[in-house]
């Protein structure tokens, strides 16, 4: 009888204060910080035309240069852009080189132990001179991957108590988006 008493008071108090928990879990902090900033959703475009698979790439070039390396990244972060390349269709050329584009940085995460690589992720890309509808694509640049070189050795010495978990030492490298990398997205012209 006491253990069926023991169930039924264990289920009552973990299922009860999941059920109550929204009232108690204030984020006072997050509130404040938040109060006067204004988020702005990226577009999302739901209507394509998937009888066209017509795209067009656009060769873009970043004007500074972002790292993980230090703390100066953040969710969000507007970035400028230049066209590499004039963008032709069908003979013509619907942007000039040298025209301005402007991304945001979606997310990024800093380089982790056993070798894991940071990552810059670029999104939301738009230009004043054409609908921005019709573009598509996302950037992703990463640093250096070790983790094939140090799980191996992780593995080898883990049976000697306490040496395997020195390779947690081992970091990734950062990730570095320059001037002269190449950002390739696409415009769809009949979207």
């Amino acid at each position: 009888m006491n253990r069926i008493k023991y169930i039924v008071l264990s289920l009552l108090l973990v299922t009860g204060s999941s059920v109550f928990a929204d009232e108690f879990v204030k984020d006072e902090i997050m509130d404040e910080l938040l109060q006067n900033v204004k988020v702005e959703k990226p577009y999302v475009n739901n209507k394509y035309n998937y009888e066209s698979a017509e795209m067009v790439p656009v060769k873009l070039g970043i004007t500074e240069k972002i790292t993980t390396k230090r703390d100066e990244l953040y969710d969000n972060q507007p970035v400028v852009l230049l066209l590499k390349k004039p963008v032709k269709y069908n003979n013509k050329v619907i942007l000039d080189r040298g025209e301005r584009f402007t991304a945001n940085v979606a997310t990024y995460n800093s380089r982790g132990m056993n070798g894991i690589p940071a990552a810059i992720i670029l999104e939301n890309f738009k230009c004043e001179k054409i609908d921005n509808k019709k573009l598509s694509g996302v950037y992703v640049k990463r640093g250096a991957n070790l983790t094939p070189m140090v799980l191996p050795i992780k593995w080898a010495l883990t049976p000697i108590p306490g040496v395997g978990s020195l390779t947690n030492f081992i970091f990734g490298g950062n990730a570095t988006i320059k001037p002269k990398n190449t950002i390739t997205i696409y415009y769809h012209p009949e979207w």
